[in-house]
């Protein structure tokens, strides 16, 4: 295994291993993806100012959030489609966050069902729900998380439309190409 310590580094492997259509839908963005680009370079900005001198024998990095105990500073966000990068990839991620004691959030386009998440770890995780026009279909998703022990809900508001991304345009994921057509391209055959 290579060794893996900056975010470049895990997009080299990822690159290597995935196929394309799956690593482009991951590290792509919408249009020019200049929002992700200023999103990176803003993280980059961020600097600790470390304290010299201090007593780090007890250290405590937990922290409340919603009302709810976090062992640190952390929440795992919806990630669209995670059962693309990794087998039952929404139920490994809230296996994580909860072995790490941090909130997983599911994606409304999640490829688990809310239901499989749910039965597969004891801590309570949030839903993230997108505004959709079917509001049946919006209420009849917040009753199955209801149901299924979400304590949080994250309302996304960030996509109107669909954007164009121009990377899985050019693969194939979105387009004309039929649902058998893209498929076929997620596994490069």
């Amino acid at each position: 295994m290579p060794r893996v310590d900056t975010y470049e580094d895990v997009q080299r492997v990822a690159g290597r291993r995935l196929p394309k259509m799956v690593y482009d839908f991951i590290v792509g963005g919408a249009g020019g993806e200049v929002t992700g680009r200023a999103n990176r370079e803003a993280i980059e900005r961020v600097q600790f100012d470390p304290r010299w001198m201090v007593d780090v024998a007890d250290r405590d990095t937990s922290t409340t959030v919603l009302g709810e105990q976090l062992s640190q500073p952390v929440i795992l966000g919806p990630v669209g489609l995670a059962g693309l990068f990794a087998r039952r990839g929404e139920v490994q991620a809230a296996r994580a966050a909860q072995a790490a004691g941090v909130p997983f959030c599911l994606s409304t386009v999640s490829i688990c069902s809310i239901e499989e998440v749910s039965a597969a770890k004891t801590a309570p995780f949030w839903f993230q729900l997108y505004v959709i026009r079917d509001r049946g279909y919006a209420t009849e998703l917040l009753a199955r998380a209801r149901a299924a022990g979400c304590t949080t809900l994250v309302f996304t508001v960030d996509l109107p439309v669909f954007a164009t991304r121009y990377r899985d345009v050019r693969n194939g994921m979105t387009g004309g190409a039929s649902l058998s057509g893209r498929l076929a391209k997620i596994w490069d055959l």
